[in-house]
């Protein structure tokens, strides 16, 4: 018995040493996570169970977080004054989403400069990002994307993110960053956004992640819906193998119901990238190159921010870009760019990040 104090008191001993004094480490919000879901959840990892550090605490008091839930390695809890109420920049009450997909590899920084630049002048209310952020290995390559996200933020704009499957190359960088939470949901004035991780096993959802998303559509019933993942959802040409000739598959299990529940709820969009090329489907699946004014779920499909450009399908662009949507009273009012500068819209088409040859 002697023996197993002294082992209680050494252990506890070495505890306090390398925890004192008491340190946090906030993970929720983190980079690229929303910074109010509909609970507002704060989620911190402490050096010593249970001593949350005086700068931490005041804080939560100042922000009016309650409701302590102590977790092995910390704390979650909720803030309980409500988040401020966000309006859009646009006077004319438009809300501006912006969607980016496929990031810019190691070598081509020159692509997220020339996007901030552009932000600075598009002056959008959100910016969603669909996976595939870094292309680099190294914790610098991932410094360099998490110094992007934060010129960002430093902007005024809040920037939300999921994982793809480059991710899974430098997972440990990733996590770092990004935090442990690869779904979650976020309520911004009209919208309910809903960020899935499709990246599990190979171009699927868990069941727990599935499950999770069809209680969040049920409880975002009335509130403008939009969703963001990785993969695509349908095949890029009609009887074609979903590879979209070498730029990666489309969602695998659960997507026939996925499908149907998008549709059924009446989500806005459901946003990815993957394909490095730009798509827009409806929900019967058909390619609509035809018209971008179509009734229903928008299934988009963004071209890459500056990775390399492919042609995924019949439409003949291929360029480095991001998209805008516009929303009136909740209602998606554009998505696709003006190409030829007729006045209308283009079936399809995001934005160019870099003039094209003869206009855009």
């Amino acid at each position: 018995m002697k023996r197993a104090g002294l082992a209680i008191l050494l252990s506890l001993a070495a505890l306090l040493a390398v925890g004192w004094p008491p340190r946090a480490r906030v993970d929720r919000p983190a980079l690229g996570l929303p910074v109010e879901g509909p609970a507002g959840t704060l989620e911190a990892t402490l050096s010593l169970p249970f001593c949350v550090p005086e700068d931490l605490r005041q804080r939560m008091i100042a922000d009016g977080v309650g409701d302590l839930g102590w977790t092995f390695q910390g704390f979650r809890a909720r803030r309980l004054k409500p988040a401020p109420s966000l309006q859009p920049k646009d006077p004319s009450g438009r809300w501006k989403v912006v969607h980016i997909a496929d990031l810019p590899p190691p070598g081509r920084e020159e692509l997220l400069k020339a996007f901030l630049v552009r932000m600075a002048e598009v002056q959008p209310d959100l910016i969603l990002a669909s996976g595939d952020l870094g292309y680099g290995d190294t914790p610098e390559d991932w410094d360099r994307i998490a110094t992007f996200f934060g010129d960002l933020e430093r902007m005024g704009i809040p920037m939300v993110s999921c994982p793809g499957n480059h991710e899974r190359k430098s997972w440990i960088q990733y996590l770092r960053h990004f935090g442990p939470t690869t779904w979650h949901r976020l309520d911004l004035g009209p919208f309910t956004i809903l960020s899935l991780d499709s990246e599990h096993g190979r171009d699927q959802f868990t069941p727990a992640q599935f499950k999770w998303f069809k209680e969040a559509l049920h409880d975002a019933e009335g509130r403008t819906l939009l969703v963001q993942l990785h993969h695509p959802l349908f095949k890029s040409e009609a009887g074609g193998q979903g590879e979209a000739k070498g730029s990666g598959g489309i969602l695998g299990a659960r997507r026939v119901e996925f499908i149907r529940l998008c549709a059924q709820a009446k989500v806005a969009a459901v946003l990815s990238g993957h394909w490095h090329s730009d798509a827009v489907f409806d929900a019967e699946g058909r390619l609509r190159d035809d018209t971008w004014d179509f009734p229903g779920t928008k299934f988009i499909v963004t071209t890459t921010l500056g990775n390399e450009t492919r042609r995924g399908t019949r439409w003949p662009k291929s360029y480095v870009g991001y998209r805008v949507l516009t929303f009136k009273d909740g209602v998606l009012e554009r998505y696709t760019a003006d190409l030829d500068g007729d006045g209308q819209p283009d079936p399809i088409a995001s934005e160019p990040l870099i003039p094209l040859k003869g206009g855009r």
